[in-house]
């Protein structure tokens, strides 16, 4: 099987990286297409029709990666030519980022009426939208008529080099056996992403401060990397509340990032109260999980599709959940597992085997391929035998 990545896309973006290596590792051979994306409009189309002039005959199925909602039209139509379906993964809905999570454009205004168009068209036009969780897949059939047979779920998962360092943590962390739970010692915890609205960073510096004043600087050491839209905003208030708990360190390699989580007694998730945020499991969070560090995340029914959190008698707790925005919640649950390092090592162990479960290169790669040869199937009359 071969598939094309076509359009502007990151190829080191992790869920593009994701996908590529889920079909690798199937055997698919997966060619690059891209096309730079701050190319002008007549350049863009330009250079995709050349790619695809140049590279995409012979290939089984097309697939545009996360954020192409601009290069559908043209693909679609070129991939019609070819006689092979086009597959799309847009991760998000343009409108809803823009509008309701972000609150960049204004609702009922005619940039807002052109995002939602632009979701409209793209998710129309392709043969297979895929989805990260089942809500997300809902809110495309919803807000953008996509049918529900046109959807595949393919989970965002977690790259080989995380799960690789997750195993190697592991084995160490079997070596040493937990930590006495009278070691005085701060708890160490990590947060990694771009300081995005549904992240919800303000949670996370408000139960800094209430730890820092319930058991001093010395309690939980919380270290907070990347940079973004709401960075400013956690550098005021760590600044205002005086907190020497917290270390902010700036966007940082890949690499590095893996290994400020894997060092991590504890990796935070997301705890934004946007509809946006219940919708989606995070790479932050996969990724964590991959490590085997024990991850505190906010409760939602996107969660549960895949993980238990111990709540209403589960067994097995993977990962630990709060509800969305709370704070004192949330200094709550780091109180409560800096003092229990027992239970740290299960939900670290139960979350990687989770993880293990639903979101490696080869799980993903299975779903793909999936979705691929579903979508074949259902455009035989146009795909090239």
């Amino acid at each position: 099987m071969r598939v094309a990545f076509v359009g502007g896309f990151d190829p080191d973006y992790p869920r593009t990286r994701g996908l590529r290596e889920g079909l690798e590792g199937r055997g698919v051979e997966v060619r690059s297409l891209p096309v730079s994306p701050r190319a002008g409009f007549g350049s863009r189309q330009a250079s995709m029709i050349a790619s695809w002039a140049t590279r995409g005959a012979g290939v089984d199925a097309f697939l545009v990666p996360s954020f192409g909602h601009r290069d559908v039209a043209l693909l679609s139509l070129l991939a019609h030519v070819s006689g092979a379906p086009l597959l799309f993964d847009p991760l998000v809905s343009r409108w809803d980022t823009q509008v309701r999570d972000i609150g960049r454009v204004p609702e009922r205004t005619l940039s807002a009426a052109r995002l939602h168009l632009s979701d409209r068209i793209s998710m129309g036009l392709a043969d297979t939208v895929l989805c990260d969780t089942w809500e997300h897949g809902e809110f495309f059939s919803t807000a953008f008529g996509v049918p529900r047979g046109k959807l595949a779920r393919v989970p965002v998962g977690a790259d080989r080099e995380a799960f690789a360092l997750g195993a190697a943590r592991s084995t160490t962390t079997a070596a040493l056996g937990a930590r006495p739970s009278t070691e005085r010692r701060p708890l160490e915890i990590a947060f990694v992403g771009g300081f995005l609205p549904l992240h919800g960073m303000a949670v996370v510096v408000q139960a800094a401060a209430r730890l820092e004043a319930r058991h001093g600087p010395d309690f939980a050491r919380f270290t907070l990397a990347g940079h973004g839209m709401h960075a400013y905003l956690v550098d005021r208030d760590i600044a205002a509340l005086g907190l020497r708990s917290v270390r902010r360190l700036p966007r940082i390699p890949y690499a590095d990032a893996l290994t400020v989580l894997a060092k991590s007694d504890v990796a935070l998730g997301i705890f934004g109260t946007s509809e946006k945020a219940g919708r989606v499991v995070p790479h932050k969070v996969y990724q964590s999980l991959a490590l085997g560090v024990p991850t505190v995340t906010r409760r939602s029914a996107a969660i549960a599709e895949f993980f238990r959190d111990g709540r209403d008698g589960q067994k097995g707790e993977e990962l630990v959940t709060i509800p969305a925005g709370d704070a004192p919640a949330l200094a709550r649950v780091l109180e409560e597992l800096a003092g229990d390092p027992a239970r740290r090592e299960r939900i670290g162990a139960a979350g990687r085997a989770a993880a293990l479960a639903h979101g490696t290169p080869d799980r993903i790669g299975e779903a793909l391929v999936e979705a691929i040869v579903r979508s074949r199937a259902a455009t035989a009359p146009r795909v090239k035998r």
